[in-house]
């Protein structure tokens, strides 16, 4: 249908392994070292603005000094270091221009686009080599009353403060990062880790369908989170595997277990080899009858009640399944099974009435019984050998037969002639052997009964009791009724010069659909006068199975001009309502009402009541199993019209058939054998 997943081994856990390139730990140390380097960054920014700022100050500060200091003490036209710093503060008494072409003014550097001058305000300018210079130009008044400008500035080195720090300071601080980080990373995947390794764990025995195992807690948030997650992945894998194995091993309408169950479950008990087991299989036999005539929804009620009823029967069983269709089995311990057996002889029990919309139904059952570690040390074995013998007890009609070996032998048989069968329909391996009919009144032969014999290769003439029934339950008995019906039209022409008539046999599969009817057509367009000299013979039980679909096929065969009998009348069942409703000619009354009618007053007049009743209908009566002449001397008493038997003759190939009663005189053949 579709591709199976792979499963997992539940002998080989899960292995969760972590490489350093890609483990956690290394993710972390790297968030770690990343983070400590940003931070670091962000650090050595504030710091360095800091000391900027903290040089402006000063030098401003130095700048508004020194000019105090020169406004009030006639101090000399030179350069003169500040005693508060290691910054030298230059003055000069003239304007900026001036001042720039002194020595002491730095080189290069850029005024301010806009500069005011004789301000007294402070202001920078950036010069080469990173050094800003913070210059201020003022108006002074001597005491003389003379105006002077007086320009005052300072500068210093605007590099970066990293560079005053010594390499081992810089490695020992980037060792310091590292440590910091390595620890950081350290205790962060330890806190993610272990509840992470629980949770694997838990997985691996998830994934070893032990479903039950508890998830372990974690005060994390977002693994909290995984936990519920998995948790509830849990729980629904379980709830999902609980329906998939209430799916796959119980049977959706009776509540049984199924085949695939019973199959783990007997297997399981045979490995261990507990204690004997019984094995009985049974079937609600007439099932089929019920769903034809009452529909699908009763019989799957009678099954829900069918399966009811079994259970509390044999409420003592390992396991009951439910096969397929209407077929069930049941494991037991063996002991338990043989007192259950010895209560209940003959398995009545399986026979029950059950009541269903309205409906009383009898349910008919038979058991096959098979038996572990006599009869089979395999389920399959087991099984098999159970349904061997429950088809003989079906067929039987037993209610329970225990398995023999000869019964496998039977069914081996059986299957090696199925195959033979249909190699003997391909090459006609089929004789015709004839039995005469004695008429009564005349005391001449005028009807032969053609019965088929196999002619097999290797094991010789097989009488019909040897595969028809065979035939019969494969089908195959359609294709040797249209041999037969064939060989007998060639035969007619022959045999009618002589003043015989043949009749032959019908199943009662060949009255379940049209299909013989239509090569008859066939075979009378040929020859179209040679049914009127051929009698199909039907049993009553085979024209009792669907009375209708039977009366149709009759007719169709009767328009054709075939004769019609009704076989072995009297071993069955037959409403004879429906028998006067056929197109039938002759009644054959089975050797059951002829065996020792000379000897049993109550058989003669059972014998006499049936001729006399066929002869009120209109019919020729025949006399079948004749094999005394008291039996013979007495169905002519009681009024019979034809006697067949083997006190006339046995059944005889064609030949000598012939050379009897063919070509030689009558007077041969009113002599029993």
């Amino acid at each position: 249908m579709s591709s199976e997943l792979p499963q997992p081994d539940k002998n080989t856990p899960v292995q969760w392994k972590f490489r350093f390139h890609d483990s956690l730990r290394l993710h972390a140390f790297q968030a770690c070292l990343v983070s400590m380097l940003l931070l670091a960054l962000a650090i050595y920014a504030i710091v360095a603005n800091q000391i900027q700022s903290e040089q402006a100050r000063q030098a401003d500060t130095m700048l508004q000094s020194r000019l105090h200091e020169l406004q009030t003490d006639d101090s000399h036209h030179e350069s003169i270091d500040s005693a508060q710093s290691n910054q030298p503060v230059f003055y000069y008494h003239g304007n900026l221009e001036a001042a720039r072409l002194t020595v002491d003014w730095p080189k290069n550097c850029e005024l301010p686009a806009e500069h005011e001058s004789g301000q007294g305000r402070i202001q920078i300018a950036h010069c080469s080599e990173g050094q800003l210079l913070h210059f201020m130009e003022v108006d002074s008044k001597s005491d003389e009353g003379q105006h002077d400008t007086l320009t005052v500035w300072t500068s210093f080195s605007n590099s970066d403060p990293i560079g005053n720090v010594s390499t081992p300071d810089l490695v020992s601080l980037g060792f310091l990062i590292l440590l910091i980080s390595f620890f950081s990373s350290d205790w962060i995947s330890r806190c993610v880790r272990k509840p992470l390794r629980k949770l694997a764990t838990t997985c691996e025995k998830v994934a070893a369908e032990r479903t039950d195992s508890p998830l372990p807690d974690c005060d994390i948030y977002e693994l909290q989170t995984l936990t519920q997650s998995f948790r509830q992945m849990s729980r629904l894998i379980h709830d999902r595997e609980k329906h998939i194995r209430q799916t796959a091993y119980r049977d959706a309408l009776t509540g049984l277990d199924n085949r695939a169950f019973l199959f783990f479950a007997l297997l399981d008990r045979i490995k261990n080899a507990r204690e004997p087991l019984t094995l009985i299989t049974w079937g609600a036999d007439n099932l089929d009858s019920i769903n034809e005539v009452l529909g699908h929804d009763i019989s799957d009620a009678v099954l829900i009640r069918f399966a009811c009823k079994a259970r509390r029967f044999f409420k003592q069983s390992i396991v009951m399944a439910r096969l397929e269709g209407n077929l069930f089995c049941t494991v037991m311990p063996r002991a338990i099974a043989k007192r259950l057996i010895e209560q209940v002889p003959h398995g009545r029990e399986l026979n029950n009435t059950v009541h269903v919309a309205g409906y009383t139904l009898d349910i008919q059952s038979h058991a096959g019984i098979a038996h572990f570690p006599q009869d089979g040390d395999s389920p399959e074995t087991l099984l098999r050998r159970a349904e061997i013998a429950r088809q003989l007890a079906k067929k039987t009609q037993r209610n329970w037969i225990e398995f023999e070996r000869k019964l496998e032998i039977r069914s081996t048989r059986r299957l090696a002639l199925l195959t033979e069968l249909k190699e003997a329909i391909a090459a006609d391996q089929f004789e015709l052997y004839f039995q005469p009919k004695l008429n009564v009144r005349n005391n001449t032969i005028t009807q032969a009964e053609v019965l088929i014999r196999w002619n097999h290769p290797t094991r010789g003439l097989i009488a019909p009791g040897g595969f028809i029934e065979l035939a019969e339950q494969t089908g195959l008995i359609k294709e040797i009724s249209q041999i037969v019906l064939q060989k007998v039209h060639t035969l007619v022409s022959q045999c009618n010069t002589q003043g015989i008539t043949l009749s032959m046999n019908l199943s009662a599969i060949d009255l379940e659909d049209s299909r013989l009817l239509d090569f008859a057509r066939s075979l009378n367009t040929k020859h179209p006068d040679d049914a009127r000299f051929i009698t199909l013979e039907i049993t009553e039980s085979a024209s009792m199975k669907d009375p209708e679909q039977a009366l149709n096929i009759l007719e169709g065969f009767s328009k054709l001009g075939y004769h019609l009998s009704i076989d072995d009348f009297g071993a069955g069942y037959s409403s004879l309502s429906y028998l006067k409703k056929f197109p039938v000619s002759e009644l054959k009354i089975d050797r059951s009402l002829v065996q020792n009618c000379h000897k049993d007053t109550d058989s003669a007049i059972i014998l006499e009541s049936t001729i006399e009743m066929g002869h009120i209908m209109g019919l020729v009566v025949t006399t079948e199993g004749v094999e005394t002449d008291e039996e013979y001397q007495q169905v002519c008493n009681l009024g019979a019209d034809y006697v067949q038997g083997y006190w006339l003759s046995m059944p005889i190939p064609f030949d000598e058939f012939m050379a009897k009663h063919l070509l030689g005189s009558y007077a041969q053949e009113i002599q029993p054998i």
